[in-house]
């Protein structure tokens, strides 16, 4: 039996892509947090808001290298195959 029409997709996907996602509305809501705090909010609480936003800044760009590294790394095998 011959199949003429079977599409081998040997792309990638992006594995972290969800995580990011999840992380980058974490970071929005907190970025939204702290422009919606009154004058009377506590500085020790916008303090660990913009550490906490911040954080996500560093994990999220750490998760896109990481994809990155995974994406050169499949490219690598696709090519010695």
């Amino acid at each position: 039996m011959k199949y003429d029409n079977v599409t081998i997709d040997l792309k990638q996907r992006p594995v972290l892509q969800e995580l990011i996602e999840d992380l980058t509305n974490k970071m929005l809501a907190q970025k939204q947090l702290l422009a919606d705090c009154g004058e009377y909010v506590s500085p020790t609480l916008i303090q660990g808001v913009k550490a906490d936003i911040q954080l996500l800044d560093e994990v999220i760009e750490r998760c896109y290298a990481q994809q990155e590294l995974i994406d050169m790394r499949a490219e690598q095998i696709i090519g010695l195959n």
